[in-house]
């Protein structure tokens, strides 16, 4: 693995899912756009790729409050949609190597688990597609807790579910939300995106 994504001194490795584990960006994009065209909003990829921190829920509640949007359904079924369309794609989600190399070198050292912000029916059904379905000690979700991030909540259940104290986990982030949020659980936090060919915004 790379030397800067080696983790130091951690008793538990928090993932992230989408961006850091795997490349979902072009799979996510396609299936939000599709979800908002229906309610005849364009998305773009740049405003998509600067917000990809926030779960889908908070996404569309973010675009609608800043273009002051009138949607014809409620963001609930507007997410159900984006979920649909996104399933019809989960099948060519490929993990991203450099970050898949420091799972593989950790496994059986440390616990590990997945922190998302996304929902627990598209993990586990993209999931079976991986090379790493078997790897992980816990799978911690949006659905889990009150509060997605940048709030710290995701991580600090997935701490807690493998018994671990929040400042001795090391998370893997490629959001400014989710680096926020692991901030403020108190975690080291380290940026996968110049490894995975996502630029800093």
């Amino acid at each position: 693995m790379h030397p800067e994504l080696a983790p130091r001194q951690a008793d538990c490795l928090l993932f992230d899912w989408d961006g850091t584990l795997v490349d979902t960006q072009h799979a996510n994009y396609q299936a939000m756009a599709g979800a908002l065209a229906e309610e005849a909003v364009e998305l773009e990829q740049e405003w998509f790729d600067a917000h990809t921190g926030l779960s889908s829920g908070d996404a569309i509640k973010t675009l609608a409050e800043e273009r002051d949007l009138r949607l014809s359904r409620p963001v609930e079924e507007i997410v159900a949609r984006r979920d649909e369309l996104f399933l019809e794609k989960a099948h060519t989600v490929r993990p991203h190597t450099e970050v898949l190399k420091v799972v593989n070198a950790m496994r059986r050292q440390v616990p590990m688990a997945v922190a998302s912000g996304g929902s627990r029916r598209i993990i586990e059904v993209t999931l079976r597609d991986q090379p790493f379905r078997d790897f992980f000690d816990a799978f911690v979700t949006r659905d889990d807790v009150k509060c997605g991030k940048p709030a710290p909540d995701i991580f600090l259940r997935a701490a807690e579910v493998v018994g671990a104290e929040p400042a001795r986990c090391t998370v893997y982030e490629d959001s400014d939300e989710g680096i926020a949020a692991a901030h403020a659980a108190g975690m080291t936090v380290i940026d996968v995106r110049p490894f995975t060919g996502r630029p800093r915004p």
